[in-house]
């Protein structure tokens, strides 16, 4: 599960592809750029302005669409803004601390885990 997936999934039914072209995007870009503009916001070092330009530059998606993309989901996500999505992300009550099942406070080892047990153990 990607970070875009936990955090549509927290907001219940959201409807991809309306948010997609409320935001001018395919679906696909948006979750290209969704999955990409929240990793970097959720590593940390960034903030909203440089994230969206570096996941610009990453995916080659336009970077007024990425700037647009954070408060779409705020507004997804309800109440908090995009101060409440960030939130959302990090700490242990976050989408982070539930993708981190050993407590060590980095989940990377644990998605990785995941994905290798995904992939039959290769």
């Amino acid at each position: 599960m990607g970070l875009l997936d936990g955090l549509l999934g927290q907001a219940g039914n959201v409807d991809i592809d309306a948010l997609a072209g409320q935001l001018g995007m395919s679906p696909d870009e948006l979750r290209t750029g969704g999955e990409t503009l929240l990793g970097k916001l959720a590593g940390g070092g960034q903030d909203n302005a440089q994230a969206a330009m570096s996941a610009a530059a990453e995916t080659g998606l336009p970077l007024d669409k990425l700037q647009a993309l954070l408060p779409a989901l705020a507004s997804q996500l309800g109440e908090g803004g995009i101060d409440g999505l960030l939130a959302k992300l990090g700490g242990a009550d976050g989408l982070l601390g539930m993708l981190d099942r050993d407590g060590d406070g980095n989940p990377i080892n644990d998605i990785a885990g995941i994905a290798k047990g995904l992939l039959g153990g290769r």
